[in-house]
């Protein structure tokens, strides 16, 4: 029945192992000087129309000599290990402008980019700010090491300028690949979690709104007994400060197991992105995370990485809607680009 716990194991390719995914090749996808070409006439075409990366549409941004990568992209996206790793772009050719404009072309063959912050940005700077990782601080603005979580959209993309002097390792952990163990050791944990958990909208939402919104499911089944994901426990830490009303003793042991598995060896995989890799992950599958890391002194020198976000409604079967949106669409969170063009034509 639709919404309550699957009780069987997951089965689909995305409910995958570290060995697994060491072993597999097929979602690390590299880049051949044809595709480079191709991109470089699809950003001087953009370019010469004066076109910035709002603007830019699938149409303004033709790939035709991509058809079979976006393909296996988009393959291993939907049905496959639920992350693609493009790798290669000679990103040294290119200045941060160019490569934001690159990286919006891709994406608007993938899906429609949607706002990440109150900011309205849809493409975020993932570098470290100086500020420590507490309070309203998001996770994207820190060199802290992080907890295993997904991104507040369909799909999510970073794309790699520069690496830190040291760490800053990317972890990954099929959430499907929890849920099996989750059912095969603590299965009365599962309606806990399909109800869900309140979350702190960290200073980030709209007139009017509330400051805490849920309860947000951590999985969700489908009718056809398609399970997806949706956590970040940074955000419930925090509705539970906020609110004053702590976990339930169920319901932070449930968390506590979630978390200890994310991390297990035979489940977490980990490595670097380099300069010109390009990740693109399906938040419903896949959880990530990332190690600490220390900076180079020099400013031009430290660690920079783009972050899109996309909406893609193929991109899963969702049938709960609070899953789906339950901490995105508030405040100015999750607009497109449509809507952002619109808002400032008017």
């Amino acid at each position: 029945m639709a919404g309550e716990p699957r009780r069987t194991p997951i089965t689909e390719p995305a409910a995958w192992t570290r060995a697994e995914m060491e072993a597999d090749s097929r979602w690390r996808l590299p880049l051949t000087p044809l595709h480079i070409a191709a991109l470089d006439r699809a950003l001087a075409g953009v370019k010469a129309r004066g076109l910035e990366f709002p603007q830019v549409t699938r149409a303004d941004f033709p790939l035709p000599e991509w058809a079979g990568l976006l393909a296996d992209v988009r393959a291993q996206l939907t049905t496959g290990r639920g992350v693609a790793v493009l790798q290669g772009l000679p990103v040294e050719r290119y200045s941060e402008a160019e490569a934001r404009l690159l990286f919006w072309g891709i994406g608007t063959h993938l899906g429609e980019a949607i706002t990440q912050n109150a900011a309205s940005e849809l493409i975020a700077g993932v570098y470290d700010r100086g500020l420590p990782y507490a309070g309203d601080v998001r996770a994207y603005q820190v060199n802290a090491e992080l907890s295993m979580h997904c991104d507040n959209s369909d799909l999510v993309g970073l794309f790699c300028l520069r690496q830190a002097k040291s760490g800053g390792a990317t972890l990954l952990t099929s959430a499907l690949s929890i849920y099996n163990r989750i059912l095969a050791e603590h299965p009365e944990y599962l309606p806990l979690l399909h109800v869900g958990f309140p979350y702190d909208r960290k200073g980030e939402e709209g007139p009017g709104e509330p400051a805490v919104s849920g309860p947000i499911p951590v999985f969700a089944t489908a009718a056809d007994g398609t399970v997806s994901a949706r956590y970040a426990r940074s955000y419930i830490t925090r509705g539970e400060r906020r609110t004053g009303i702590p976990l339930s003793p169920q319901g932070k042991a449930a968390l506590d197991f979630l978390d200890r598995v994310a991390l297990d060896p035979a489940l977490l995989l980990e490595f670097h992105l380099r300069p010109g890799d390009i990740e693109f992950a399906n938040n419903y599958t896949v959880f990530h995370a990332r190690r600490g890391y220390e900076d180079h002194p020099e400013p031009d020198r430290r660690r920079h990485m783009l972050r899109l976000w996309l909406q893609d409604d193929s991109a899963r079967r969702i049938e709960n809607e609070t899953l789906r949106f339950g901490f995105t669409r508030f405040g100015n969170h999750g607009r497109t680009a449509r809507q952002i063009l619109a808002q400032r034509a008017a």
